[in-house]
């Protein structure tokens, strides 16, 4: 008996030590690549707290480019519950596009805006700027973070940088859903055990992550989360795309996802209400509206900013159209773009930055 514990526990030493050995040589010798998306039992998915990665190059105050998430998993630094004596608290709420995550921390419009904002207040306030962003949130999991975590920080201001798409991944993860006109919330869907093992192990393991590029297995990866968090639905016999919504004749499931939208728009507009609080949107251009992708007669570029703006005015909530200036400054206006995709370049960072500032401060 006591040698078979024996061959038991050599056995376990020996596995770890494998998987030790394993897990050094992977840091050491392999391009380690985790996931920096984690799972959250409340919103689904987050930011990996206290994590980040370098980047090529210096910044422009030749400091080392770095992408960092602070301990709640945001791009940003911490924040105490508490604000300063004599600060006023701004929150930004968005998906990708704020989150930046190809550029450093002190290069996203957050960043850029903060810095601008406090270097002209003649008013002896000290603006405190929260950047509330992760890749592949909509209004849907924003306002969830808002009742549920948010609002305990006691924000002045709350911006909601919208993407168009916050129509579409609302309605298709269906956290919630109208019913007679209310708002209702349903249980965030569960994830199998295995799944949700295999997903840690991709925030934490080089181990795991070089077997996943061997296997060419995907956990942790959004194409992966998107299996049990769906961002689309049917429009007719196809899942609805982005540019769906910019369809001059509007489908029945596009009307139903956009009453679901601002529903949820006028819920996050009356708990600022009820805090003393001013919401204050805007909408980001995409790059589909000036590429081309919608050059056919049934699209119209900008549909969806204007459906935002007739909701801004009827609730007296203040709205910047980002696009009507992207149109009437720039010649070409997929300057602000990224080349090799959608996502904002550091020129688009800066442009929003700057847009957003005189905003501001007429609408305090």
């Amino acid at each position: 008996m006591k040698r078979t514990k024996k061959i038991i526990l050599y056995v376990f030493l020996l596995g770890c030590t494998v998987i030790v050995i394993s897990e050094a040589a992977s840091k050491l010798f392999a391009n380690c690549q985790l996931s920096g998306i984690i799972y959250d039992k409340q919103l689904g998915w987050r930011l990996k707290k206290k994590y980040g990665w370098p980047l090529n190059g210096m910044d422009s105050t030749r400091t080392e480019r770095k992408i960092n998430f602070n301990r709640r998993g945001f791009r940003d630094r911490d924040h105490s519950l508490v604000k300063d004596e004599g600060s006023k608290r701004i929150m930004f709420l968005g998906d990708s596009y704020t989150a930046g995550l190809e550029y450093s921390n002190s290069e996203i419009f957050t960043s850029l805006f903060d810095k601008m904002l406090n270097a002209n207040a003649t008013d002896k306030i000290n603006y405190e700027i929260m950047n509330i962003s992760v890749p592949a949130w909509a209004t849907d999991q924003q306002y969830k973070y808002l009742k549920e975590e948010g609002m305990s920080y006691d924000p002045d201001y709350i911006f909601l940088m919208i993407a168009p798409n916050d129509i579409r991944e609302t309605y298709g993860k269906q956290f919630f859903y109208l019913r007679n006109g209310n708002l209702e919330e349903k249980s965030i869907p569960t994830i199998p055990w295995k799944a949700r093992v295999y997903w840690l192990l991709a925030n934490y393991s080089c181990a795991f992550q070089s077997l996943q590029t061997k296997f060419k297995s995907q956990y942790g990866s959004f194409s992966n989360i998107f299996e049990y968090f769906p961002i689309s639905f049917p429009v007719g016999d196809k899942l609805c795309s982005d540019r769906n919504l910019f369809t001059k004749e509007v489908p029945d499931e596009i009307l139903a996802a956009r009453e679901l939208f601002k529903t949820i728009l006028l819920t996050i507009n009356q708990i600022c209400k009820n805090s003393h609080c001013k919401l204050l949107l805007a909408i980001i251009p995409t790059k589909i509206e000036y590429d081309g992708s919608l050059k056919e007669d049934k699209y119209q570029p900008g549909k969806i900013a204007e459906y935002i703006k007739v909701i801004a005015e009827e609730n007296d909530i203040p709205f910047l159209d980002l696009g009507f200036y992207l149109r009437a400054e720039e010649d070409d206006p997929l300057k602000i773009f990224i080349s090799q995709e959608y996502h904002l370049n550091n020129y688009g960072h800066a442009f929003v930055a700057r847009k957003l500032l005189p905003f501001f401060n007429s609408n305090q």
